[in-house]
């Protein structure tokens, strides 16, 4: 069984990953500021192997003395600025900012700790599909994404830029990782982000972070 810290540990997509982790026996640590959706209970809160530090995931040294402290063997970088289509016009910045300082802070502490320890095993990044953004090829193969146009959004670019620091940590430090591009999530649990603003389609609100719950309202109503 592993040791994983993930960031970000009360958000949407996290709240599917964690409760899977701990049913298949993994000893898990959240680290999460409730920034999103403002505080959050989740099933696995009470869990006698799941320990949840409620702090800002870009403190690199917390995150390093958590990994050392508790012998992390693998680190899911989830954290990140995210809401629906107004918000990546409304905070571009704010979002490009904020997320390149949560990778900052994740790279350095897997980093730091794969140096330094014999246990760490991998970085897990969180990516997603508004890497192909701009893609003109279809069907979009995964290794497309170096091929086709870069995304026009910030949080597309982010995400991309999640990829290139992987590739950099690997080429410079050999810190092995595993990307993920989650697409079109969908699930219980998704809650109005806390500065998600209305955004109408025709006469229906839309305000969720995610294309299919969007759908689905404006099919129903």
């Amino acid at each position: 069984m592993k040791n994983i810290l993930v960031t970000g540990s009360h958000g949407f997509i996290s709240g599917y990953l964690i409760e899977k982790l701990l049913d298949c026996g993994h000893h898990v640590w959240g680290v999460d500021n409730f920034w999103k959706y403002g505080e959050t209970k989740k099933s696995y809160d009470s869990h006698p192997r799941f320990q949840f530090i409620n702090a800002d995931a870009k403190d690199t040294q917390l995150l390093i003395k958590i990994m050392k402290d508790n012998q992390i063997n693998i680190f899911v970088h989830n954290a990140a600025i995210i809401g629906g289509i107004s918000m990546f016009h409304a905070q571009a910045y704010f979002l490009l900012r904020e997320n390149e300082l949560l990778s900052a802070a994740a790279f350095d502490a897997c980093i730091d700790v794969f140096q330094t320890t014999e246990h760490f095993e991998k970085i897990v990044v969180m990516s997603s599909s508004m890497v192909y953004e701009c893609t003109d090829r279809y069907p979009s193969k995964e290794s497309d994404v170096r091929e086709c146009p870069p995304p026009m959004s910030t949080y597309g670019f982010q995400k991309l830029s999640n990829e290139y620091w992987a590739q950099g940590a690997w080429e410079q430090h050999k810190l092995p990782y595993t990307i993920i591009r989650p697409f079109n999530a969908i699930g219980i649990g998704e809650k109005r982000a806390k500065l998600e603003s209305e955004c109408y389609s025709g006469n229906i609100k839309l305000a969720m972070s995610h294309v299919v719950p969007d759908l689905v309202q404006k099919i129903l109503k």
